[in-house]
């Protein structure tokens, strides 16, 4: 029973209910004959086929959702050749939902159409704490001051501009690093609940009258989810593999090395009374390093742009294309979707 789509207990709860449901149905189109009231009959007549078409969807629904059955052999299908993902064993069956975590937060390196790639989640948190590093020596070095009879050098006031850009650009990581959990998280609770928890419950719905419609809501989620939104990640990095912008965290770590040397040599400058071709020289090396950090912090802008797209943009092009999924699916099993305003869709 462990293979079953439908959780431990839930295939038998639905098949009990139909049962349930056939009988009482059965008892008022009954009571409808010998009573000759036209209501109950077309009640019970109408509850007898809503029963037969709740068992059709059970066994359909139990064909097509089985472990590593139909839904998964056709949305594994769709996966590229020579692409492999390592993720919990309740998404491995599933093997889009397996890369869209891999993709998004996956703890191990994944192969994807040929090329080896780490998670999103992983690049981003490289890329802080190399950013965090930087800022801390850049503001160290700011605070310093050489001062001679005639001059003084201060790099402060170059300083300044790129703490400010280096901080602004911590922020949209940070916000890159939350929403990309949040979209794992996300589909772990579709691994573990869509066709185990929320599939069952549609159907249990959808076996009484009052709830029938709720109930054909359901089903419409557990399919979106497990079908349609894990395919929009798939379909996504596919789009991108093409315009795909990689930025490796070695190229801030090597200014970062830098800028320390640098900081070391100015201490040193100061603990050994300067002379001004000493803050020359200072100047000349300033030049050069801050010229690097310009280079470096204008390429991760664009980095952190592409990440925007990749994290923020199409991942709410995927919520709508589920959104109409469900939509479509729920009018096709006599439901509605509520999405409130957002009914538009």
């Amino acid at each position: 029973m462990g293979a079953l789509p439908f959780g431990l207990y839930g295939f038998d709860i639905a098949v009990l209910l139909i049962s349930i449901m056939l009988a009482i149905s059965g008892i008022i189109l009954g009571l409808g004959y010998a009573l000759d009231d036209r209501k109950l009959k077309d009640f019970g007549k109408s509850e007898i086929y809503q029963s037969i078409i709740n068992g059709m969807l059970v066994g359909g629904l139990l064909l097509l959702f089985v472990n590593n059955g139909p839904v998964d052999s056709l949305i594994n299908s769709l996966v590229p050749p020579h692409s492999q993902f390592s993720c919990p064993s309740y998404m491995s069956s599933n093997l889009a939902i397996c890369f869209a975590y891999s993709y998004l937060a996956g703890s191990l390196p994944y192969t994807f159409m040929g090329s080896v790639h780490v998670s999103l989640l992983e690049k981003i948190t490289l890329l802080l704490s190399a950013l965090f590093l930087l800022s801390t020596i850049l503001g160290a070095l700011a605070s310093l001051d050489i001062n001679l009879i005639i001059v003084s050098l201060n790099f402060s006031f170059i300083i300044k501009p790129f703490l400010n850009e280096i901080q602004y650009i911590i922020n949209i990581l940070t916000a890159t690093a939350v929403s990309t959990s949040v979209q794992a998280l996300m589909l772990v609770f579709i691994a573990l609940t869509a066709i185990s928890i929320i599939l069952p419950l549609g159907i249990i719905l959808r076996s009484f009258y009052p709830t029938r419609k709720l109930g054909g809501f359901f089903i419409a989620v557990a399919i979106g989810l497990y079908v349609v939104f894990p395919l929009s990640y798939l379909f996504n990095a596919i789009l991108l593999n093409s315009f795909n912008s990689n930025y490796n965290a070695s190229s801030i770590t090597v200014v970062t090395s830098a800028t320390s040397s640098f900081e070391n040599q100015t201490i040193s400058s100061i603990g050994t009374n300067a002379t001004s071709t000493d803050v020359i020289k200072l100047e000349s090396s300033a030049v050069k390093l801050f010229s690097s950090i310009s280079s470096i912090l204008n390429g991760l802008i664009s980095y952190a742009s592409s990440l925007v797209m990749q994290v923020f943009i199409l991942p709410v092009f995927d919520l709508i294309v589920t959104a109409i999924s469900i939509k479509e699916i729920a009018e096709l099993l006599g439901s509605e979707a509520f999405f409130g305003k957002l009914k538009v869709l």
